[in-house]
């Protein structure tokens, strides 16, 4: 392996441009890192969490993927770094659909999704067409990542005959069913990261007049102060104790403008909402999670 290559080798499936956010020292590289199960922390360099060795390599090129990855992370890194820290963000309708391609790779990225590929029931199985038992379902889960880091536009996954006709068919419905919004928080505890990203569900949720299951949130903390959040457009038709969150500040989801941009504002959310948010955090963490503070973390870990 050359120089270059090695470069790759600790391939992360939470970006590390994002875990920076997270960091407790000046240098903005080590974190407050939970493991699973245990109550004490440890301080970790980003470089050393929500990662593995090769996890996205394949027998042709071991660090392909992860180039293509990296490439998607640059672009996505400016956008990152608005919802972080403004207090308006503007973005162009290519650059959001670029933004939520990337958030469904995120989610689809990380070692949790590949382990539930290679853990498939049998009906799983043949709705991904993998029906045969000599296949194994982890490198369908690889051989989309990469595929998918390629792509910016569900135009551009819609027309790729290496997609899997079932994650087409999730990914369009991401796009069509949810909107964006940007939560901050306000009062003593912070937003928390893990490896995993929550998705919160719903069986209440009525469509032409029958009751569906379907999710009603996905979670993207990106700083201790903020979190994305993916939003069904059948909200107001959830009762608020299941929907746990104001409903009135999620319905306002991005404004378009008259030179067709979207706008986005951070819709503040206090200390009940932020516990509620960090225990689904918690709840989906496989490894661990991380905090910029401990004095600020009040749930139960």
């Amino acid at each position: 392996m050359t120089e270059a290559q090695h470069a790759y080798v600790r391939q992360h499936y939470i970006p590390q441009f994002i875990l920076r956010n997270f960091c407790h020292d000046s240098g903005r590289k080590e974190v407050y890192f939970f493991k699973t199960g245990e109550q004490e922390y440890t301080s970790e360099y980003v470089s050393d969490v929500f990662m593995e060795e090769y996890l996205y390599a394949t027998a042709e090129d071991p660090v392909e993927t992860e180039k293509a990855l990296a490439r998607f992370e640059m672009e996505m890194a400016p956008i990152f770094k608005k919802f972080s820290q403004d207090s308006e963000i503007r973005l162009t309708r290519e650059e959001n659909e670029h933004f939520r391609m990337f958030l469904s790779l995120l989610s689809f990225r990380s070692a949790n999704t590949r382990d539930a590929f290679a853990n498939m029931t049998e009906e799983s199985r043949i709705l991904y067409g993998i029906d045969q038992r000599d296949v194994d379902a982890k490198d369908l889960w690889l051989h989309n990542v990469r595929f998918l880091s390629r792509h910016r536009t569900i135009k551009d996954v819609l027309s790729d005959p290496e997609v899997n006709p079932v994650l087409k068919l999730f990914i369009t419905q991401d796009f069509l069913g949810f909107y964006t919004c940007l939560l901050e928080r306000r009062g003593s505890v912070d937003f928390h990261i893990s490896d995993c990203y929550p998705l919160v569900w719903c069986g209440e949720v009525v469509s032409d007049g029958k009751p569906v299951t379907q999710p009603i949130y996905y979670f993207y903390p990106i700083s201790d102060s903020r979190v994305i959040v993916l939003v069904t457009r059948y909200i107001q038709d959830i009762p608020r104790d299941v929907a746990r969150l104001n409903c009135d500040k999620l319905l306002k989801g991005p404004k378009a403008t008259p030179d067709g941009h979207l706008l986005f504002r951070p819709e503040k959310v206090y200390i009940d909402e932020v516990e509620w948010i960090d225990q689904m955090i918690i709840d989906s963490a496989r490894t661990g999670i991380v905090v910029r503070d401990p004095d600020r973390c009040s749930i139960h870990l």
